[in-house]
């Protein structure tokens, strides 16, 4: 979609790919039978004239392809900013697109496949350098991508990566390193690779169609000589290992993805059965190829799952595939992942195990939510489909049941409390144990998950044991009932008791939430024997980076259940009110008035100090909805201080306090 005079376009890159994909199926197909017709109808001297209009047609629309193909892969860059006048759309440049453009990326092609089809050890400083900027600079430059890796094919990509990251190494098992000149320039070489091979994935070409069945092939099977083999042998490291090193950046082809997981599920099951034992391997490999964040790369979930983070709708399909396991028993591969696998130790100074789960949790994210985790929400993101609640609700059952998958790997807690925030509903409903006027005090645009009582109490109360957790879902949750109450107070809704009686019960069940997650920090700190760090400006700062993006989606989900405003950005939704409540949050959780850092300590070790903040909230959230009538604003605070006492009770009725075993 132009702008006129400005000369950008919006481009939604998910449609505008199935466009592409659609029209260079379609024309095949056209050109194909316009000849098989024109060839069997000649004979009788017909069709000639007219099936030649039809291949011209095709021929057209053939040379045309490549201009629409390049639109797409300009949409893939990362820089794009997002286009104002269309929210859900990137824009992009419109004098980039053109046919001398696309001969020039096709000429960088020749030349990056010239250096990368050399030895590595055979580049230059020079040509390594040459190389790494012809990778970020074309790497959404069509036909650049598809090009330089359908050239390469599958094995030779993985072996040109294989070789070229542990350039600074000497080969063999017990290899020491050794001076490479441009080593400090590896992580920027693999992440302008990792760019190039996910734009490539998204080519139907031949050469790319050949490239991701040769992949798929290859990806269980030892890549070079420089390490050992996860089976035992002495091969390098399996092509899982390699390629997964390469899906940390970029946006892959969705069904890519999502054959490559099945694939690597399998694989990983039989790999890792001997954990624990002693000389177990697992995916363990002396060859170095991730030179990104703090783990080795030796585990190839990690980087297959930051690829997935990046794709929500493949995330969404992968985590609900059945897994059929070895045993004969049928689980999920979110099941596998979440509850069953066991996690390698793979990081540099301890730090690796944690990056794993963190690309699990921004998985979860992404295949929960139906966006990538950081990104504004738009309304149509939270209109969530089938497949995203029922993954929410295999979520919240499985840490209802069994905590400990979270519990022990608690940093996973911000990415779950990011999750709850679009699910805000649901939980309520929960709570409230989901009769009908509850479903009109908390509607739900799009489809739902049913979550039990005792499921609801569980799942907050896990989640906010962290204080990771605990903050989102107290900024969520607090944002979201605000809203609410301002939407019943101005009739919107169709609660049989009316506008008063809605803004009411809404205070008592965000009493009775912000009770939960309360205690759970106090379960935690009493646990720990360890009190809350004061909350700083360094925190406060770090809230801004997900705070927006929060307070959007939770301001969002709320206005959704009464309006349908399309794909405009839920954030955008967020007035100067919901801007001053979220502030007033923040301030709570700050530093006290005189700035003691003891007393803030001790302050909010207390339980009662948490009521006092919430029903603070509370109230300037009821004056925000009512106005100047202070008896309402006061049986409101009064109601939220009620759901926040009894909210004890509803610990104790879940058990949600009682299932941690240590």
């Amino acid at each position: 979609m132009a702008h006129e005079g400005e000369g950008f376009s919006g481009i939604d890159p998910e449609k505008l790919h199935r466009v592409v994909t659609a029209a260079e199926r379609d024309q095949r197909w056209l050109a194909e039978r316009a000849s098989y017709y024109k060839n069997q109808l000649a004979s009788y001297g017909i069709g000639g004239a007219e099936f030649g209009g039809i291949q011209h047609t095709a021929s057209w629309a053939e040379h045309e392809l490549p201009l629409l193909k390049r639109r797409y892969y300009l949409s893939l860059n990362e820089g794009n900013g997002p286009d104002p006048r269309h929210p859900g759309m990137v824009r992009i440049k419109e004098e980039l697109v053109s046919r001398e453009a696309n001969a020039k990326a096709a000429k960088a092609a020749r030349r990056a496949t010239e250096l990368a089809e050399r030895d590595p050890e055979d580049l230059s400083p020079e040509e390594f350098d040459e190389l790494k900027k012809l990778f970020a600079q074309n790497y959404d430059e069509y036909p650049f991508a598809e090009k330089v890796v359908g050239k390469l094919g599958a094995k030779g990509t993985l072996e040109f990566w294989e070789k070229l990251s542990n350039a600074d190494r000497r080969p063999g098992r017990d290899g020491g390193p050794r001076f490479f000149e441009r080593a400090d320039d590896l992580d920027a070489m693999q992440k302008n690779l990792s760019l190039t091979v996910a734009a490539a994935t998204n080519s139907d070409s031949g050469a790319m169609r050949k490239w991701k069945k040769d992949l798929l092939g290859l990806v269980d099977k030892p890549v070079g000589q420089t390490g050992p083999d996860p089976a035992g042998g002495f091969g390098g490291p399996r092509g899982f290992v390699v390629m997964s090193s390469l899906m940390r950046y970029g946006d892959f082809d969705d069904a890519f993805l999502v054959r490559y997981g099945k694939k690597l599920v399998d694989a990983d099951e039989r790999v890792m059965a001997g954990a624990g034992s002693p000389g177990f391997e697992g995916w363990n490999t002396s060859s170095r190829v991730n030179h990104l964040g703090e783990d080795r790369g030796n585990d190839p979930f990690t980087g297959y799952l930051k690829a997935l983070s990046h794709s929500p709708d493949a995330a969404t399909e992968f985590f609900l595939v059945e897994h059929k396991k070895e045993d004969g028993t049928k689980g999920t591969n979110f099941t596998y992942l979440f509850e069953e696998r066991e996690w390698p130790e793979d990081g540099r100074g301890g730090k690796g195990e944690v990056t794993g789960h963190n690309a699990l949790g921004l998985a979860l994210e992404a295949a929960t939510t139906g966006h990538r985790p950081g990104e504004r929400a738009t309304f149509d993101d939270l209109k969530h489909n089938a497949a995203q609640a029922e993954l929410f609700g295999k979520l919240v059952s499985s840490v209802s049941e069994d905590e400990r998958p979270l519990t022990e790997h608690a940093f996973l807690s911000d990415s779950l409390g990011n999750i709850s925030a679009e699910y805000m509903p649901e939980l309520h409903l929960g709570l409230s144990e989901g009769d009908e006027q509850s479903e009109l005090l908390y509607p739900v645009k799009g489809k739902s998950v049913s979550i039990g009582h005792a499921e609801a109490s569980r799942w907050i109360h896990a989640v906010g044991r962290n204080p990771e957790g605990y903050d989102r879902l107290n900024v969520a949750e607090q944002v979201y009932s605000a809203e609410l109450m301002k939407l019943h107070a101005a009739g919107k809704g169709d609660f049989a008791g009316g506008p008063d009686a809605a803004v009411l019960e809404i205070a008592t069940d965000s009493g009775s939430f912000q009770g939960i997650i309360s205690a759970a920090r106090y379960f935690q700190q009493t646990k720990d024997k360890i009190a809350d760090n004061a909350r700083d400006d360094a925190w406060k700062g770090h809230v801004s980076t997900w705070g927006g993006s929060l307070v959007g989606s939770a301001t969002g989900i709320a206005m959704s259940g009464f309006t349908s405003p399309g794909g405009v950005i839920a954030g955008g939704a967020a007035g100067t009110a919901t801007s001053t409540l979220f502030t007033a949050i923040l301030g709570g959780l700050g530093e006290d008035e005189d700035g003691d850092v003891k007393a803030e300590n001790d302050r909010v070790q207390a339980a009662d100090s948490r009521r006092s903040r919430v029903l603070s909230t509370v109230e300037e959230s009821m004056r925000q909805a009512v106005g100047d009538d202070a008896a309402l604003v006061h049986r409101g605070t009064d109601a939220a201080g009620k759901g926040f006492m009894d909210a004890y009770d509803v610990i104790e009725q879940a058990d949600a306090d009682k299932r941690d075993i240590v």
